[in-house]
């Protein structure tokens, strides 16, 4: 063995001081040094890890990322494709580099191997006193020096220098991007930081592996230039990916093997090993894009819709206003929104546009994001379906929303922590992710993600491992259902997504029923921006209709606005009612109730149904309990509840017992049917009803509580009443002050007082005859939603539009603060990771501060009950140490009521979960909601927290009562 290839351990010529650091170029890398320990029962080489990773970035380079994605990369850094394929082999190798220092090879957990003792490998002075710096943090420091002498600029200012942003990138691999380093840093061995470890025997081992990886991904060139930030964020969560798949376990031991048994200082070989096994894991991890077959029209893609609306047809003039691919170069994405009528099959134009966007930007993958959990859900089984028939290959479709793991087609042996314990690749189907693409942080790599809004968002956040979310993303057709459906912080949040996603060159599809013109107008123009067309053009999108915004040119094209088969005139009757619940009062709203729900009680009418929605979960009760002991003429129809505030489990159960009573398939029920709801008809909700009467809300809610009405061909299945034989809905709008005091106090308000006013004003010009759908939509809604800036510059405001501009303004600059800067504003990596202020701030969504109540019974001796029955006690872990099974843990959550947290103070101990918990995910964030007995025989007492009672009632839910 020559002396170059001895170990670390033994003392060689190669240790002695005099031998310089561009002499020791030529040496191989100790395998002395350890990379991975966990788990193993000999350590694994840092040098054969870093080996490892470059393989599978080259693998995921070529089986993984999309041509848009790959085009991308190599024309934001100036090179050719597969320049840029080495690159990122070559990068990805060198994350872990900053592991050749003492912080890190004396970790008390690892090896410490006996080199440790040489002065060549001495620790930094005063390191007993400081505390240790991470691997990751080292590498950012030592990469600038290390990658000057490839040819990558280390003397420029750092946002401007090469080897400053490969460092910027592999340093923030743990999840965080460390700050930009001082120029005169970028120069220094070390980075400016004495504890990255100056010593000889450092410097000579980090060159070396640097060199070894440098010649084994074909000697690359430096990049030609600095790439944007969202370039650089992608590339990120490749080399992450890539690190993650050569940490694996069994990757590892496997890999170990081999290299025990052959010739351990054969770098290349290890390499050659490498490559070859790479393709089984990438596969393994289910890291696959989906195919889809071949499709241009919209029949093509849905053969079983036999008659496409007009809006289905006419978006196959699409692919024509699409810019062609430049050549080798980046292909860019582009934006379609689509606006129309509820139930005029926006959902399926929407996979439709996707279909031509992926195929002509090279970004096949596809995400869609919803506005609540409930739809998401839904939307999931209905994409499977899709993707079963439209995809060639099996690609899976991830879940994305705090409560994915209870669904039990989705995750049917998932831990509560998010973590499968699924262990047979594809036992689970074609569509459905097995264990590594359910972990933390990973489920955005899936080639097809459902998921909610808010899950979208996070990424304009700056949030840790927010580039896996980007990495996903760029790979995609962004798929936005109800686009409407935010106040101005989340709009903030939305605008900053799609100015990001035209960066990175990710296509859109937004989709709207009620979108307000100046809305439109916005959201197009982010995405524009951030596509690099920031100049001023023409934006009216057509009602119903679509527009293309296309990425590479800033050209906007709009259709005319369609025909629609659901034109229709929708009556509207206004009642004015002074909100109150006794039915006595002539003038109140429950008289009026009574009065436009007469016919369901009357036995000489036609049965049907009717759906009554209201604004807060109080007034839904008050409602439940109105209709439930009201006789009317002798009829008594059945009364459904639901709202957010029921059991989780209970809401599940009655959604699904809605959908079967009045959903698209089944007989119509034979009697008479009352559905009380709130928000949740909105959205959630795919019903139809024979009648909606609505309380005063915004007009954009009321045309979705109204879609709701007549909503689905029911011939075959039954017939509509007599008194329901055309659309139509019944607004109780309340007398005196907007919004009353029952709907919340100025810092909680259900609805802005100004939009109820205005929405009442417009809907007094409605005439007799009703308002056209889809006709008067548009301007109804720009009218009541008009820019309250504008207004009020002009003096036309009232005092609350002034006050809707005040808080609208407030909500934009919390976004501003929040959120992560604009691409082109990016000169620091840094602030895409990090945010300065309370980490609690980063929410999707202002004043959501909510927690999931369990309610508990405890009787008189003091025993604790998960039901009135006192038939299932409160569990405990089955060892009294370890935590609580999945099974325990998804029970108690499907028994759970979300509320706002400000409902128990975090000093009521009473509402403690168990210490057991402790170790338990989900159940350990838990409040108890405790209901006492006194007596053997007694009732079940409310819990008092201070200025309300709650306690839990079997059919009406949470109830609160001042």
């Amino acid at each position: 063995m020559s002396p170059d290839r001895l170990p670390l351990s033994t003392v060689s010529t190669r240790f002695v001081p005099s031998i310089s650091v561009e002499q020791s170029l030529t040496c191989p890398p100790s395998e002395d040094q350890w990379g991975k320990s966990h788990g193993l029962l000999f350590p694994y080489p840092l040098p054969a890890h870093l080996v490892d990773t470059a393989a599978m970035a080259g693998e995921l380079w070529d089986s993984y990322l999309s041509p848009g994605q790959r085009e991308m990369i190599a024309t934001g850094f100036g090179v050719t494709l597969t320049h840029a394929r080495a690159l990122v082999q070559f990068w990805a190798g060198l994350h872990d580099v900053g592991k050749a220092c003492w912080s890190h090879q004396s970790l008390p957990s690892g090896p410490m191997p006996a080199f440790l003792d040489h002065p060549d490998f001495a620790a930094p002075a005063g390191w007993m006193h400081q505390d240790r710096v991470g691997h990751d943090r080292v590498t950012h420091l030592v990469t600038p020096h290390l990658l000057a002498r490839y040819g990558y600029d280390n003397t420029s200012r750092p946002s401007k220098a090469t080897a400053h942003q490969i460092a910027q990138i592999l340093g923030g691999h743990h999840g965080v991007y460390g700050r930009a380093l001082e120029r005169a840093h970028l120069t220094d061995v070390c980075g400016g930081d004495p504890c990255a470890c100056a010593a000889p025997g450092w410097l000579r081992e980090r060159q070396a592996l640097v060199e070894l990886l440098h010649t084994l991904t074909g000697r690359p060139a430096a990049p030609a230039q600095v790439a944007k930030a969202g370039i650089a964020v992608v590339v990120t969560g490749l080399v992450v990916a890539a690190d993650w798949l050569a940490s694996r376990i069994a990757w590892v031991k496997a890999r170990q093997a081999q290299w025990r048994r052959s010739d351990r200082s054969c770098w290349a070989a290890h390499f050659e090993r490498a490559v070859k096994y790479a393709p089984h894991e990438v596969a393994r991890a289910e890291l696959h894009a989906p195919r889809w077959k071949s499709a241009e029209t919209f029949p093509d893609v849905f053969p079983e819709i036999e008659d496409p609306y007009p809006l289905q047809l006419d978006l196959g003039q699409l692919p024509g206003l699409i810019s062609p691919a430049r050549g080798e170069g980046e292909r860019r994405g582009g934006l379609v929104l689509i606006t129309a009528p509820t139930g005029d099959g926006k959902t399926e134009s929407a996979l439709y546009a996707a279909r031509i966007l992926a195929a002509a930007c090279g970004r096949p993958g596809l995400a869609v994001l919803l506005p609540t959990m409930a739809t998401t859900n839904a939307m999931w089984e209905r994409v499977t379906e899709y993707v079963e028939s439209a995809a060639s290959n099996q690609v899976k479709v991830t879940l994305q929303h705090s409560m994915a793991w209870l669904h039990p087609q989705y995750a049917p042996g998932e831990k509560p922590s998010g973590e499968s314990i699924l262990t047979h690749p594809g036992e689970s189907g074609r569509t459905v992710p097995d264990e590594w693409l359910r972990g933390r942080h990973r489920g955005w790599l899936a080639g097809i993600t459902i998921g909610t809004w808010d899950q979208g968002a996070i990424a304009a956040l700056p949030t840790r491992f927010g580039y896996m979310r980007w990495l996903g993303m760029s790979g995609k057709t962004i798929v936005i259902d109800e686009a409407h459906a935010y106040d101005a912080y989340g709009h903030a949040l939305t605008v900053r997504l799609l100015e990001w996603l035209g960066h990175i060159g990710a296509p859109v599809v937004l989709l709207s029923a009620t979108l307000a013109g100046s809305l439109a107008r916005r959201l197009v123009q982010a995405y524009r921006d951030g596509a690099g067309h920031p100049e001023p053009t023409t934006i009216t999108p057509a009602y119903p209709g679509w527009l293309y915004a296309d990425g590479a040119t800033g050209t906007v094209t709009a259709s005319p606005a369609l025909e629609t088969t659901r034109r229709r005139d929708l009556p509207i009757s206004i009642v004015r009612a002074r909100h109150t619940h006794d039915p006595h009062r002539r003038d109140g709203r429950a008289a009026a109730l009574l009065q436009h729900l007469a016919p369901l009680f009357d036995p000489t009418a036609d049965p049907g149904s009717a759906l009554v929605v209201c604004n807060t979960v109080g007034d839904a009760q008050a409602t439940y309990d109105l209709l439930t002991a009201h006789h009317g003429a002798g009829r008594r129809p059945r009364v459904l509840l639901l709202h957010a505030r029921m059991p989780e489990g209970q809401r599940e159960d009655s959604i699904e017992e809605l959908k079967t009573l009045l959903g698209k398939k089944g007989p119509r029920p034979a009697d008479s049917l009352l559905v009380v709801s709130t928000q949740v008809a909105e959205q959630s909700l795919d019903i139809d009803a024979d009648l909606v009467v609505s309380d005063l809300a915004p007009l954009a809610q009321l045309l979705q509580r109204a879609g709701r009405c007549h909503r689905h061909d029911i011939a075959g299945r039954g017939t509509r009443p007599s008194w329901a034989a055309h659309p139509a809905l019944t607004v109780i709008v309340p007398t005196g002050q907007l919004p009353p005091h029952a709907w919340g106090s100025d810092d909680r308000q259900v609805y802005d007082g100004a939009l109820l006013r205005r929405t009442a004003e417009h809907l007094d010009l409605v005439p007799t005859t009703g308002m056209r759908v889809p006709e008067d939509v548009a301007d109804a809604i720009d009218t009541v939603y008009a820019d309250f800036n504008g207004l009020a510059e002009l003096e036309l405001a009232e005092d609350d539009d002034r006050r809707r501009a005040a808080r609208d303004v407030a909500h934009q600059a919390a976004a501003d603060i929040r959120t992560i800067p604009q691409p082109d504003a990016v000169t620091d990596l840094y602030s895409l990771t990090t945010y300065e202020g309370d980490e609690d701030d980063l929410t999707t969504r202002l004043g959501a501060d909510t927690v999931r109540l369990l309610p508990v019974y405890i009787d008189s001796d003091a025993n604790q009950w998960l039901d009135p029955a006192c038939t299932e006690t409160l569990p405990g872990p089955g060892d009294s140490t370890g935590p609580l099974t999945r099974e325990v843990v998804a029970d108690l959550v499907r028994r759970t009521i979300q509320a706002p947290a400000d409902y128990l103070p975090a000093s009521d101990t009473a509402t403690h979960t168990p210490a057991l918990w402790k170790d338990t995910p989900v159940a350990r964030d838990l409040r108890l909601l405790p209901h006492q007995r006194t007596g053997p025989a007694g009732r079940w007492q409310y819990h008092a927290p201070t200025g309300h009672r709650l306690y839990v009632d079997p059919d009406r839910g949470l109830v609160r009562r001042r």
